[in-house]
């Protein structure tokens, strides 16, 4: 009986540190397909950016907080926006890179300030031979709002979906 009171009581005490910031402050509510639908839209122009902006990597690593995280494959975690830019400067220097992904979804928590987008991505690069080879994979980005009210990632971790396979040109 008394182990049965001791989960009811942290069963209670961990649902009411997760409730939504509005029903535990009485602030207004937040509308979550709204903001889901902000976030989707931020990781579609960050999508972009490496084709249309005049300044490719700058305009990728603008979006990352100063202690992003990323766990790419193949290497060790790289931590900080300036370890980052080393990271993709090497892959975008390789032979034959190009880069294109594609948002599928977002979601986001209670507070409206952390959020997650997943999606696809294709890689291209030229192997030892010099034949192009597309690796495909799917990605996870972890979001936080700014105090401006911008999102910033934080995390971004990606892997194939398998081996590369050469393009047929």
């Amino acid at each position: 009986m008394r182990t049965s009171r001791f989960v009811l009581l942290a069963w209670l005490i961990l649902g009411a540190g997760c409730a939504p910031t509005a029903d535990r402050e009485g602030e207004s509510s937040v509308d979550l397909e709204a903001e889901r639908a902000d976030l989707l839209a931020r990781d579609r122009a960050f999508s972009e950016a490496p084709r249309t902006a005049e300044k490719p990597l700058e305009a990728v690593l603008a979006v990352m907080t100063d202690d992003v995280l990323l766990l790419a494959p193949d290497v060790p975690l790289v931590e900080g926006k300036e370890a980052s830019r080393d990271l993709w400067t090497t892959i975008s220097s390789l032979p034959g890179y190009s880069l294109e992904f594609t948002p599928t979804r977002a979601e986001i928590g209670g507070a409206a300030d952390l959020g997650y987008t997943i999606g696809t991505y294709r890689m291209t690069l030229s192997d030892s031979t010099g034949r192009l080879m597309a690796t495909e994979g799917k990605y996870l980005t972890i979001w936080r709002r700014q105090d401006d009210g911008s999102w910033k990632m934080e995390a971004d971790m990606f892997n194939a979906d398998g081996p590369p396979v050469q393009v047929n040109q």
